[in-house]
């Protein structure tokens, strides 16, 4: 059971979360609101276990942890203008995650990153979306396509849903 107030920017958090958390992502919320930080707000199981780190160490992370330092210059500013601009971006980045937490082991592997931006009613932009799937698997390219259509699915659940909006 969660204590405290139940503020309605929680309540929007929560919406997003358990709606999102189904479909078997591995995702962050950031706070839109905190320029230059967009600090995490939530961490979603599947990126904990893909990240190899526990969800109390990325929450206290900013959104920009999700590239390493192989990416590439022209993609982190591509990905640093999204954020500042509020927009959806799509690219392919290596991801870098610890595979073993007993040694933190950190490893890479080319992960597809989506940002999305989710808008409150009076159309602010509020929390930042952003996916990381796996793509270095063999029929990962496939499989993402799959799951893309249900997240897509999801969000115009979100954006035709009255209730989900502060």
């Amino acid at each position: 059971m969660r204590k405290g107030l139940l503020a309605p920017q929680n309540t929007f958090l929560d919406t997003i979360a358990e709606r999102f958390d189904g479909s078997h992502s591995n995702f962050v919320l950031g706070n839109a609101q905190i320029p230059d930080q967009y600090p995490i707000v939530y961490c979603s199981d599947g990126f904990c276990e893909l990240s190899g780190l526990p969800r109390f160490m990325r929450r206290s992370c900013a959104i920009r942890f999700v590239y390493g330092e192989d990416t590439r210059q022209d993609i982190r500013e591509r990905i640093e203008r999204a954020l500042r601009n509020k927009e959806e971006y799509r690219v392919e980045v290596k991801f870098h995650f610890y595979s073993d937490r007993e040694t933190q082991d950190e490893t890479s592997q080319s992960c597809q990153l989506d940002i999305v931006p989710i808008k409150n009613e009076t159309g602010t932009v509020v929390f930042f979306l952003i996916s990381v799937k796996d793509i270095s698997k063999s029929n990962a390219k496939m499989s993402y396509a799959r799951e893309r259509e249900g997240v897509d699915k999801i969000f115009k659940s979100l954006k035709t849903d009255d209730s989900s909006v502060i």
